[in-house]
């Protein structure tokens, strides 16, 4: 083979690989940038991992029985609500959450701007740490206990308040009869939770939009 020959082969021979090597580092830069893109939507779509046990107070004690209207005992205030402590995994904060109740008919939700009705005013405020709603001035349905904030770590807990309460046992017209839990915000809507009736909370991550956690629950 010529000098010339081997130059002119060298001469077609480099552009080729300087190609390839291009092609190359385009496509290694171009898996680096996804992975970094997919890491970043990763951690943007993951909910915080936790465990919460679930209970609740539901002391019902209506003066008139005979309808399906709250009757209150006189300056009974038993801070009715579901109650929801962290047993463990990642801190949440009551202001990044959204709360789903969900019987066969219904549903409620409840979060910084779903605000709480006090006309009935069963709700003992002096023991409880009321969540203000984002417009900064109507409590929500989340408290916690005096003395704690709002951002939820291992052993502590949150509480759903409800707005009131009935029992219509005694009353013939009742379509549905029996002992309930009520809440109406002020946002407008209702919704109730029978006595012996299951029914589905749903716990939501507002960065995420996924669930935190789910599960049934039955007052007796």
């Amino acid at each position: 083979m010529t000098l010339k020959m081997y130059k002119q082969i060298n001469d077609a021979v480099s552009p080729v690989i300087g190609v390839m090597l291009m092609l190359v580092l385009t496509i290694i830069l171009a898996a680096m940038v996804a992975a970094f893109s997919g890491g970043i939507m990763g951690e943007q779509n993951v909910a915080p991992q936790v465990a919460l046990d679930v209970s609740y107070t539901a002391s019902i004690i209506d003066t008139d029985k005979t309808n399906d209207q709250p009757d209150y005992r006189t300056g009974y205030t038993p801070n009715n609500g579901l109650t929801f402590r962290l047993i463990g995994g990642e801190a949440i904060s009551l202001k990044d959450i959204t709360l789903q109740l969900k019987n066969d008919d219904s549903t409620i939700t409840f979060d910084s701007n779903v605000y709480r009705n006090d006309e009935y005013n069963v709700i003992n405020t002096n023991s409880l740490n009321i969540l203000t709603g984002s417009n900064g001035i109507n409590e929500t349905y989340f408290a916690v206990p005096t003395g704690q904030d709002f951002v939820i770590t291992v052993g502590e807990s949150f509480t759903i308040l409800t707005d009131g309460y009935y029992d219509n046992t005694l009353y013939s017209g009742a379509k549905d009869k029996g002992k309930f839990l009520l809440w109406s915000p002020l946002n407008g809507g209702s919704f109730k939770v029978q006595v012996n009736v299951p029914f589905e909370y749903v716990i939501i991550d507002k960065k995420s939009g996924n669930r935190i956690q789910s599960g049934y629950l039955t007052i007796r």
